[in-house]
C-alpha cells in the first residue's frame, strides 16, 4: 500500500504529515484506514466506541482512545492535539441521534481549530437513477429507498452547514467497498458461494457493480486529507473496472475454488427474499430493544445458541429484496472530478483485489 499511495501524491507538494484521528476505527474502512496511515509514518489516534471493537488495530503501537460520538467530553479529549479527522464511525440506528453525534464530533473539532476533516459518506445518497452518475447530479432528496441513504443524506447538509462556516471538510462517497475484513461485500458473498445454495439468479445480477477496493478508498483519504483544492467538495470514489454483479460473484467464486454455481430460479429466489423479510425485522427489533437478554440467553443456553447460528446461517445465505433492486442497477459512479482535483487513480484491479480477498479469506478459515 505503501508503494501506491505514495504513487498517487508523486509530483504534488504534500504539506508535513499531520496528527490524525481516525473515528470508527474498529469497523472495516476505519480500521485500515489506521493500519495505512501508520504504515506512512502518520502519528494516528485511533477512535473507538467499545474496546472490544480494537482488537484488530490493538497489535499498533498507536495511541486508542474512547470516542462515543455522544460524549462530548471524550470528543474533546480524542481531538485534543490532533490537526485532522478522518470520520468512519456512523449511528444507523436513528436520524435525530446520528446528526446529533456528527454535529457533536464538528464542534469539538472547530474547538480545537482542526485543518482538515474527511467524511465519509457513500454513492447511496444519490438514490437509484441509471446511467453515469456525477458529483453534479441531484441526490435523492427523500431518501425513500432506505433509512441508510436518509441517514447519509442528512449528515452530508450537516456538513454543508458547517462548511458554509468555514469549516475546512471534505465529502467522499465511496461505492462498493470490498478486500479483506469485509463483513457485506466479502465475507458474506465469500460464504454464500461456498454454501451448497446460491440464492441470486444469473438474470437478476446483472446490473452494475461499483467495485472499490479499500486500499484506493484509504489512499482517496490520503489525498484529500492534504490537497487545498478539496476543501468543501464532494468526490465519488469508485474503482475504474464496469463490471456486473454475476462478474463479480464468478470471479470471486473462481478465486475460492467454487467451480460451478448451482442457482435457484428466480421465482424461488425471490420468494425467499420476500418470505424471510419478516424474520429480518423481527431479528432486528429483538436485537434493538432487548441485546442484553437475547445475548444472555444466547450465552446461558446451547441450544439456543445452535438455533441462533443456524438462523443467521439461513439469512445470510438468502437475499433481501433491497439487493435484487441493487444487484439490477444501471448506473456507474464516475471519478472524473477526484481524478481531477485530488489526482486520484484507482490501482487495484479486480482480478488483484479479489485475488487479495480470496487469499485473506482461505487464510482466516472461511474457505
Amino acid at each position: 500500500m505503501r508503494g501506491a499511495a505514495d504513487s498517487r501524491c508523486r509530483g504534488r507538494t504534500m504539506p508535513p504529515k499531520p496528527r490524525v484521528l481516525v473515528t470508527g476505527a474498529g469497523g472495516f474502512i476505519g480500521g485500515r484506514a489506521v493500519e495505512v496511515l501508520h504504515q506512512l509514518g502518520y502519528d494516528v489516534r485511533a477512535g473507538v466506541r467499545r474496546w472490544s471493537s480494537a482488537a484488530r488495530i490493538g497489535r499498533l503501537p498507536i495511541d486508542i482512545v474512547p470516542c462515543d460520538l455522544t460524549d462530548t467530553r471524550q470528543l474533546d479529549a480524542a481531538c485534543n492535539g490532533v490537526s485532522a479527522i478522518v470520520h468512519c464511525a456512523v449511528n444507523l440506528q436513528s436520524l435525530p441521534d446520528a446528526e446529533r453525534q456528527m454535529r457533536n464530533l464538528l464542534d469539538a473539532a472547530a474547538r480545537h481549530h482542526l485543518g482538515r476533516f474527511v467524511h465519509l459518506s457513500t454513492m447511496e445518497v444519490y438514490g437509484e437513477p441509471p446511467g453515469d452518475i456525477d458529483e453534479g447530479h441531484a441526490l435523492d432528496s427523500a431518501g425513500g429507498h432506505s433509512h441508510y441513504a436518509r441517514l447519509k443524506i442528512r449528515l452530508e447538509a450537516v456538513c454543508r452547514e458547517y462548511i458554509a462556516c468555514g469549516q475546512p471538510i471534505v465529502i467522499l462517497r465511496p461505492t462498493i467497498v470490498y478486500g479483506p475484513f469485509s463483513e457485506s461485500w466479502t465475507v458474506e458473498v465469500a460464504q454464500r458461494l461456498l454454501s451448497s445454495s446460491w440464492s441470486l439468479p444469473e438474470q437478476a445480477t446483472q446490473g452494475t457493480c461499483n467495485l472499490v477496493y479499500i486500499d484506493d478508498l484509504v489512499a482517496a483519504v490520503l489525498l484529500a486529507l492534504h490537497d487545498t483544492g478539496a476543501v468543501g467538495e464532494a468526490f465519488n470514489i469508485n474503482g475504474a473496472e464496469r463490471l456486473t454483479w454475476n462478474d463479480y460473484f464468478r470471479a470471486l467464486g473462481r478465486a475460492l475454488g467454487v467451480a460451478r454455481l448451482q442457482r435457484r430460479g428466480a421465482l424461488t429466489a425471490r420468494a425467499g427474499a420476500w418470505l424471510t423479510l419478516p424474520v429480518r425485522k423481527s431479528a432486528k427489533f429483538l436485537l434493538h430493544r432487548y441485546q442484553d437478554q437475547v445475548m444472555g440467553v444466547y450465552q446461558r443456553s446451547r441450544l439456543a445458541r445452535q438455533i441462533m447460528r443456524r438462523a443467521e446461517r439461513v439469512l445470510r445465505q438468502v437475499p433481501t429484496p433491497q439487493e435484487f433492486r441493487l444487484c439490477s442497477r444501471t448506473a456507474f459512479y464516475v471519478t472524473d472530478k477526484a481524478a481531477r482535483l485530488l489526482g486520484y487513480r484507482p490501482r487495484f484491479s479486480t482480478e488483484r483485489g479479489v485475488g487479495l480477498s480470496a487469499a485473506w479469506l482461505k487464510h482466516e478459515g472461511y474457505a
